[in-house]
C-alpha cells in the first residue's frame, strides 16, 4: 500500500515518533511479516509503542487485514491501552493518506482498513469472545466465573461435611503449601484452587495424578474436593478462567475454529514472561496456521519483570523460548533486545542495573547474555537515590507523612542528605550506620570528599500531586501478624496534617474487617434473618464466620442508633425494622421473592462512604460481584423467597453459605481488575505486582520496614536462605507434566522471585525513587558474626550472604 520509508515519514513526523534513532525499536518495527521474533522488552523501553507500530506497519506496508491479526496481552488495561492507541494513531496515518494520495484504489484500501477487526484482549477474553463467536448451531457457551467466585464454590465443598475440620486434609495442605496455619476454610480453598489451576497450567493428565494418591488420606481428600468443584461446576455450564483457557486449546486443536485459523497470519504476545504451559499450548497452536499463512509469532516479555510464579508462570518458556518453538514448529526466531528507558532518570536505570547484576547465581535464571538496560543520549536528571530509614514505623511515617506534605502541599521539598550506602564506605566503617554516629560518619565522608548535600525535590514545575506518588510494598496490607505497619501510621499521620492528604490503599485491611464493610454486610443480614433465628439453626456454620457476622450485627445496630441521613421518605430504622417484620411498605402485602442486590443498593442510601469515597466503591463493587455472580451456583439466584416458610429458610441460609461466609472467612478479596483506574487525587498503595506496568514521577519502595531483627518469619519478605528443598506444590505437580522437574531448587527460585520483584518495584520510578525502612535493616554490626544483622535482597545482598551493595544511596 504505502512504502516503509513513507511509513516511517508519517510515524516520525505526524506521530512524532521518532524511530529511526533508535536501532533496536526500527528493526522491531521493520521486521517482515514472515519474520518471527523473541522481543526482550526492559522497563521503559517504549514496547507498546513498538506493538502498536508493528501492527499498523503491518496493515499499511504489508497489506495484512485486520482480521489476520490476534494479540494478547496480560490485562485488560494494557488490552485497552493498546487498542485505544491503534485506533488514535491509526487514524491519524489514515487521515494524512487520505488527504495526500489521489489514487483511488489506494484511497480506497485505506478506507476499508477497519481496526476493530483486529484481535485484542487478554488470553481469557479472547478465548471467550472466539468461543462464543464460532460456537456450534444450539451449542451453550458456560458462563465464565471470576477468581472470587471460584473459591466461594470451594469453600462450600469444603465446609459441606465438615471437610475442612478432617486432620489429614489439613496437614496434607500444610505440608504442599509450606504454611503453619491453614484451618480456615478460605484458605484451604485458595491453596485447592491453586493445584487445581497447576494441573490445568502443566497440562497433567488428572486421572492419573488422582490414581496416585490412593495411599494418602489427605491428597485423596483434597483431589475429591478438586473433582467436586469441577462437577459443580460443569453441572451448572459454569466454567472458570482456568477451564476456560483448557476448552479453547481444546476446540483449536480440534479445528473447530478452523475458519479462524485459516486467516490468522499474525500472532503478537505480550508478557511473555509470565506464560504458562498451557497459554504456550494456546500460541504455539495458532501461530503453526499463521507459519503456514506465511506470516510469523512475536513473543515480547521480560525475564526480570516475571512475576507470577505463584500462579502457574513459567519464566523457563521465556527464557528458552528460542530452543523451545525450534523444538515445537521448527522455526529459528530473531532476538532483539530493546535496552533504551525511556522512562527513568540515569541514576535509576544505573540503579536497576546494578540490582540486576549483583548476584551471580541470578545470573543463571536470565535470558543468556543479557545487555544492560541504557538511558537515551539526552541529558537527564541526575537526582540519586534516596533511602530514609528510622528507628521504628511510627517515626518512619512521621517523617514520611512531613516529606510527602511538602511535595503536595508546597511543591517542594528541601532535605539534607548523606551519601553513606555504597560498597567503599561500607568496607571502611564496617556497615555501622547508627544515627548516634552521623558525626562520626560526616567526619569520614569529609575526607573521603563526600559532604552533606541540600536538594530540592519536585514532582513537577508547578505543584506535584499526590497521585504522582506511589508507595510499593510486598504487601499493602495495613496490619501482619497482629502489628499495625508503617502504613497505617503512615495513613494516620497523613490525615492529621493542616491540608490532609488521602491514601487510595482498598487492600490495605481485609474486607472482613472493614468497618463500613461490617455495617453494610450487618444491615443486609439483619434485614433477612433478625436476630439470627434461621443462622442459628445450622450447627455447620464456622466459629470464625459466626463470629465475624455477630460483630457485623453489632456494628449494623449501632450505624442504626446514629440516624443517618437521609431521613425522608423513611429513616434507616424504619426501612430495617419494616424488612424484619415483612411489613410492605406502599403495596398491598410482602413481595414473593425479593432481590439481595435491590436490598443492597437500598441500604448504600443511608452510608456516604460506599457511594462517595474512591475505597469505598472498591469495596461496594467487591461485594455486590460477590453478590451477582455467586448467584450462579445458588437454586435462589441471590433472591430471598418468602413463598412459603421453608423457602424463606433455604433462601437466606443459601445466602448466609454462598455469600457471607466467604465474605466473613476471608474468601473474597479485592480483584485486580477493580483497582485498573488509579484516583487522580491520593497516594497511591499498591502491592509491587499491582504495580507492574505504571509508572510514577515518585517511587517509594518498602525495602524494610517489617524487619527489627533477623526474624525467620519475615526471610521470604528479604533473604529465604532457610527455604527447605522439599517438594512444594508447584513441583508436587509438575513432576507430572511434560516441563518435568525444574532443575532450579525451591530456595534458589524463592531468591529470583525476590530479585524479579524489586527489580519491579525500583523500575516503576521516572524522577525520584526512595527505598524506606527501619534502621536495624541497614544497621546493627555484629562484632560477633563480622556481618549486617539483618540481610535483605532488596538492599543489595547476593544469596551466598555476601553484601555487595550499589554505588551509593543517599539518606535522609
Amino acid at each position: 500500500m504505502i512504502s516503509y520509508e513513507e511509513f516511517e515519514d508519517i510515524v516520525v513526523n505526524i506521530l512524532e515518533r521518532d524511530i529511526s534513532s533508535n536501532e533496536d525499536q526500527k528493526n522491531a518495527i521493520l521486521a517482515p511479516c514472515n519474520k518471527s521474533l523473541f522481543l526482550v522488552a526492559g522497563p521503559g523501553s517504549g514496547k507498546t509503542t513498538v506493538m502498536v507500530l508493528k501492527i499498523l506497519k503491518y496493515l499499511f506496508v504489508d497489506d495484512i487485514k485486520p482480521n489476520e491479526i490476534i494479540a494478547t496481552t496480560f490485562t485488560r488495561k494494557a488490552a485497552d491501552e493498546l487498542y485505544s492507541r491503534i485506533l488514535g494513531w491509526g487514524d491519524m496515518i489514515k487521515s494524512y493518506l487520505l488527504n495526500n494520495n489521489n489514487d483511488f484504489d489506494t484511497i480506497a484500501k485505506i478506507t476499508s482498513i477497519d481496526f476493530n477487526q483486529i484481535i485484542i484482549g487478554t488470553t481469557d477474553s479472547i478465548a471467550e469472545e472466539l468461543i462464543r463467536e464460532y460456537k456450534k448451531p444450539g451449542e451453550n457457551q458456560s458462563i465464565v466465573i471470576e477468581g472470587f467466585v471460584a473459591n466461594s464454590a470451594m469453600i462450600k465443598i469444603l465446609i459441606e461435611d465438615e471437610k475442612y475440620l478432617n486432620k489429614d486434609l489439613v496437614e496434607y495442605l500444610k505440608e504442599v503449601s509450606g504454611r503453619e496455619k491453614i484451618e480456615e476454610p478460605s484458605k484451604m480453598s485458595e491453596i485447592l484452587i491453586e493445584m487445581k489451576n497447576r494441573i490445568y497450567y502443566d497440562e497433567v493428565d488428572f486421572n492419573k495424578l488422582y490414581n496416585k494418591t490412593q495411599k494418602d488420606s489427605g491428597a485423596r481428600i483434597a483431589f475429591d474436593c478438586i473433582k467436586q468443584y469441577e462437577n459443580k461446576l460443569q453441572n451448572k455450564n459454569i466454567i472458570d478462567f482456568t477451564m476456560l483457557e483448557a476448552e479453547f486449546l481444546k476446540k483449536l486443536k480440534n479445528n473447530e475454529l478452523k475458519t479462524l485459523l485459516d486467516e490468522i497470519k499474525i500472532v503478537l504476545i505480550d508478557e511473555y514472561q509470565d506464560t504458562n504451559l498451557l497459554q504456550e499450548d494456546i500460541y504455539f497452536t495458532i501461530a503453526y496456521y499463521a507459519l503456514a499463512n506465511n506470516g510469523n509469532i512475536t513473543v515480547v516479555g521480560d525475564d526480570d519483570q516475571s512475576l507470577y510464579r505463584f500462579r502457574g508462570a513459567t519464566v523457563d518458556l521465556f527464557t528458552n523460548y528460542q530452543k523451545r518453538i525450534k523444538q515445537k514448529l521448527g522455526i529459528d526466531v530473531e532476538e532483539i533486545n530493546l535496552r533504551t528507558n525511556y522512562r527513568s532518570t540515569e541514576n535509576i536505570i544505573e540503579h536497576c542495573n546494578q540490582f540486576a547484576e549483583l548476584d551471580r547465581e541470578y545470573q543463571k535464571a536470565r535470558v543468556e547474555n543479557k545487555p544492560k538496560i541504557i538511558a537515551p543520549d539526552f541529558d537527564n536528571d541526575k537526582m540519586p537515590i534516596l533511602g530514609m530509614f528510622r528507628n521504628n514505623p511510627e517515626m518512619l511515617a512521621k517523617d514520611l507523612a512531613r516529606l510527602i506534605n511538602q511535595l503536595v502541599n508546597k511543591g517542594e521539598a528541601k532535605i539534607k542528605v548523606l551519601q553513606v550506602l555504597n560498597k567503599e564506605y561500607y568496607e571502611k566503617v564496617n556497615g555501622a550506620i547508627d544515627i548516634a554516629k552521623l558525626q562520626q560518619i560526616k567526619e569520614e565522608n569529609i575526607k573521603a570528599g563526600r559532604e552533606i548535600k541540600n536538594i530540592t525535590l519536585k514532582l513537577d514545575s508547578d505543584y506535584g500531586s499526590a497521585s504522582d506518588i506511589a508507595i510499593l510494598s510486598y504487601s499493602p496490607k495495613e496490619s501482619y501478624y497482629g502489628n499495625r505497619s508503617f502504613l497505617h501510621y503512615l495513613r494516620k499521620n497523613l490525615k492529621k496534617l493542616r491540608q490532609p492528604i488521602e491514601v487510595f490503599n482498598p487492600r490495605g485491611i481485609e474486607l472482613q474487617d472493614i468497618d463500613v464493610v461490617g455495617v453494610f454486610c450487618g444491615l443486609i443480614l439483619e434485614c433477612i434473618d433478625p436476630e439470627s433465628t434461621i443462622q442459628k439453626s445450622d450447627k455447620t456454620i464456622p466459629k470464625l464466620a459466626i463470629h465475624n457476622m455477630r460483630r457485623w450485627r453489632i456494628k449494623a445496630n449501632d450505624f442504626i442508633k446514629l440516624n443517618p441521613e437521609p431521613h425522608e421518605p423513611i429513616t434507616l430504622s424504619q426501612f430495617v425494622t419494616y424488612w424484619q417484620l415483612r411489613k410492605p411498605r406502599g403495596h398491598k402485602e410482602w413481595p414473593k421473592t425479593a432481590s439481595l442486590m435491590e436490598l443492597a443498593y437500598k441500604i448504600i442510601t443511608w452510608i456516604d462512604e460506599l457511594q462517595e469515597d474512591v475505597e469505598g466503591i472498591v469495596y461496594l463493587e467487591a461485594i455486590t460481584q460477590s453478590i451477582t455472580q455467586t448467584g450462579f451456583f445458588n437454586d435462589y439466584h441471590s433472591n430471598i423467597s418468602f413463598k412459603n416458610p421453608k423457602e424463606e429458610r433455604e433462601s437466606i441460609l443459601e445466602a448466609i453459605w454462598n455469600i457471607f461466609i466467604p465474605l466473613s472467612t476471608g474468601g473474597i478479596k479485592i480483584d485486580e481488575s477493580l483497582l485498573e483506574t488509579l484516583p487522580d487525587n491520593r497516594i497511591n498503595v499498591l502491592s509491587i505486582h499491582q504495580s507492574k506496568g505504571l509508572e510514577f514521577p515518585l517511587v517509594i519502595v518498602d525495602v524494610g520496614s517489617r524487619f527489627k531483627k533477623n526474624d525467620v518469619r519475615t526471610q521470604k519478605l528479604r533473604f529465604p536462605k532457610l527455604i527447605k528443598e522439599e517438594l512444594t506444590l508447584e513441583n508436587r505437580i509438575r513432576q507430572y507434566s511434560k516441563l518435568g522437574q525444574n532443575k532450579r531448587g525451591e530456595k534458589d527460585k524463592s531468591f529470583d522471585d525476590l530479585t524479579r520483584l524489586y527489580f519491579v518495584a525500583f523500575s516503576r520510578a521516572e524522577k525520584v525513587l526512595l527505598l524506606v525502612g527501619l534502621n536495624p535493616a541497614i544497621e546493627g554490626y555484629n562484632k560477633k558474626n563480622d556481618h549486617f544483622d539483618i540481610p535483605n535482597v532488596a538492599l543489595g545482598w547476593s544469596r551466598d550472604e555476601k553484601y555487595i551493595g550499589f554505588n551509593e544511596i543517599y539518606l535522609i
